[in-house]
C-alpha cells in the first residue's frame, strides 16, 4: 500500500510546479491592464459624477431659459422691453460670452474622449489613464460656467419681472 502512494505522491508534487508556472504565466499577460484598472474605474467614476452634476445644472438652465422667453413674450404686448432695452442688452452680452467660454470647454474636452476611445482600443493603459485624469478638471471648469450661466440667466429674469 505504501509503494502505491509513493510514487502518487511524486507524480503529484511534479504537477504543482507546473500549475504554479501556468497560473503566474496568465497573471503575467494581463498584468499590463491590470496595473491601470483601478485608476480607470476611479477616474471613469469622477468623470460620471461631474456629468451628472453638469446634467442637473442643464435642466436648471433650460427651465430658466423657459421663463426668460414667456417673460419676453408677455412684455412684447406691454411694450415695456425697450425701456430696459440697455440693462438687458449688458446682461444678454454676458450670456453670450459664458455660451463661448462652454463651447471652447467643450471643443476640448471632446477631443480628449476621441483619443480616450483611440488608447483603449490600441490598449495603450498609461496615455488612457492620463488622459482619463485630464478629463475632470474640464467638467469642473464646465461645471463652474454652467453655474455662472445659470446665475446670469436668474438676474436676466429680475430684469424681465421689475
Amino acid at each position: 500500500m505504501l509503494k502505491k502512494i509513493i510514487p502518487l505522491g511524486l507524480v503529484a508534487s511534479m504537477l504543482i510546479p507546473t500549475i504554479a508556472s501556468a497560473q503566474t504565466v496568465t497573471t503575467q499577460i494581463r498584468s499590463p491592464k491590470a496595473l491601470y484598472v483601478s485608476q480607470i474605474k476611479s477616474g471613469r467614476q469622477m468623470i460620471k459624477n461631474n456629468y451628472d452634476i453638469n446634467q442637473v445644472i442643464k435642466d436648471d438652465i433650460k427651465d430658466k431659459l423657459s421663463q426668460v422667453k414667456t417673460l419676453i413674450t408677455q412684455d412684447k404686448g406691454s411694450k415695456t422691453l425697450k425701456a430696459k432695452k440697455d440693462i438687458l442688452e449688458t446682461q444678454r452680452n454676458v450670456i453670450r460670452s459664458d455660451i463661448g467660454t462652454l463651447k471652447t470647454i467643450n471643443a476640448n474636452s471632446t477631443i480628449d474622449l476621441k483619443t480616450v476611445k483611440i488608447y483603449k482600443t490600441n490598449k495603450g493603459y498609461a496615455p488612457l489613464v492620463n488622459d482619463i485624469q485630464n478629463i475632470p478638471p474640464l467638467q469642473t471648469n464646465k461645471i463652474l460656467v454652467l453655474q455662472k450661466l445659470s446665475s446670469d440667466l436668474g438676474t436676466l429674469i429680475i430684469l424681465l419681472n421689475n
